[in-house]
């Protein structure tokens, strides 16, 4: 009989342990989750820049390109904090 409650004692330890490990497992998987939506939201922004400094870029009808009075400055960390250079002003067509 000792010898079966200690058996379940050690199966309960055992479960108790894999729990832990199914636990931090989840929390993991919960954070990556977090940094994976924050990295989409920051490219679609990036995204949404990206189209509104190309729609600057129009071909005319002779198929030549607007030129641009001065190249856009950037600055070193994006304004959210997340490290991505972003124009500074805007662009002017001359």
């Amino acid at each position: 009989m000792t010898q079966s409650i200690e058996g379940i004692a050690s199966i309960s330890q055992e479960n108790s342990a894999a729990a832990e490990e199914v636990t931090a497992a989840a929390e993991e998987m919960s954070a990556q989750v977090e940094e994976v939506t924050a990295s989409a939201q920051s490219l679609s922004e990036m995204a949404q820049a990206l189209q509104a400094v190309v729609a600057q870029f129009r071909l005319g009808g002779d198929g030549e390109g607007q030129r641009l009075a001065s190249p856009v400055s950037v600055s070193a960390s994006h304004p959210g904090g997340n490290g991505h250079a972003v124009p500074e002003r805007q662009m002017v067509r001359v």
